[in-house]
């Protein structure tokens, strides 16, 4: 979803903490606080505001629950961002399930739905000695979107019905005509050997809808021009681009080290008001100019989360 960005080469130096291992009970909550006058994290996001969002939303959260988060902006795509973490340069990251499975693990994602996404993805991780919190019910993936005013007037609902037209012109980003998750799988799992493949710079393919240009475009399902209705996500009702909701992804041993049970709790507390329609609002702030951290602490303090978790 972003070009990618090169990982600084300076290593994260990790706070000692006095009883390190240690935690005292919260009696309010049951649960347990990690000791240390300083729990450091550094986390680290893909370069889109979507990402950056989240992020923000973390790191704030998590703030005002004791710990410092070093948040790193703009690392880079999964790739670089398992990289990262796999080196210590970071210790955890913003991660979609669908592409921890088919850029990280290289597995195939096409017909999965949220839940077994999720426990693959998990799964994966385990073995590498890496924890994940619980997923957002939002997910951003690759979609195909056409005017409203075109699906009305072609009868237009799911991707399939794309097949019926004589042909059609799809806008997408160039790298999308040869891939599975992209123009391929469209021919192979839709039958769309009627598409006009017409490569456009991401972000632009919105205007390309607009002046008339293409029929069909590759959207992300959070993207904040859907608000408004005047474009329609078709359906993908056999999950080609399979499924992509976030979590936080996290080595085990920092996990442990700050205090693995409010640690997620936090960010399991953020991740579960994350909809899909609260998160394209959030979306369309930043892109509409407004400041992440000032659209995400807006965001959290609406919703009561920029208190400590259990009031402590």
């Amino acid at each position: 979803m972003s070009s990618r960005l090169a990982v600084g080469a300076a290593l994260v130096v990790l706070v000692a903490l006095a009883g390190c291992g240690g935690s005292t009970a919260d009696e309010e909550t049951g649960g347990s606080q990690p000791q240390g006058a300083s729990l450091r994290i550094t986390l680290g996001t893909q370069e889109f505001p979507e990402a950056r969002v989240l992020g923000e939303l973390w790191r704030q959260a998590l703030a005002v629950n004791g710990y410092t988060v070093d948040l790193r902006k703009g690392v880079g795509p999964a790739e670089d961002l398992d990289a990262a973490l796999q080196e210590g340069m970071i210790d955890g990251y913003v991660a979609y399930t669908g592409t921890v499975l088919s850029i990280v693990a290289g597995k195939d994602v096409t017909g999965l739905d949220p839940d077994p996404t999720y426990e693959e993805a998990k799964a994966f991780y385990d073995s590498r000695d890496m924890a994940m919190s619980a997923m957002t019910p939002f997910q951003n993936k690759d979609a195909i979107a056409t005017t409203a005013q075109f699906a009305q007037s072609e009868q237009l609902q799911s991707i399939a019905d794309l097949q019926r037209l004589p042909s059609f012109r799809l806008a997408a980003r160039p790298e999308f005509e040869d891939l599975y998750l992209g123009l391929k799988g469209l021919v192979d799992v839709y039958g769309l050997n009627n598409a006009e493949f017409k490569p456009v710079t991401l972000g632009k393919q919105y205007a390309a809808l607009d002046s008339g240009s293409a029929d069909a475009v590759n959207a992300f399902t959070t993207d904040p021009q859907l608000l408004g209705g005047d474009y329609v996500v078709l359906e993908d009702p056999e999950l080609l681009f399979g499924s992509q909701n976030v979590v936080m992804v996290v080595g085990q041993d920092e996990l442990e080290r700050v205090g693995e049970e409010t640690f997620l709790e936090v960010v399991d507390a953020v991740n579960s008001l994350l909809t899909q329609d609260v998160i394209v609002d959030l979306n369309a702030a930043v892109t509409e100019g407004q400041v992440e951290e000032d659209v995400a602490e807006r965001f959290l303090r609406e919703a009561g989360l920029l208190e400590p978790i259990g009031g402590g």
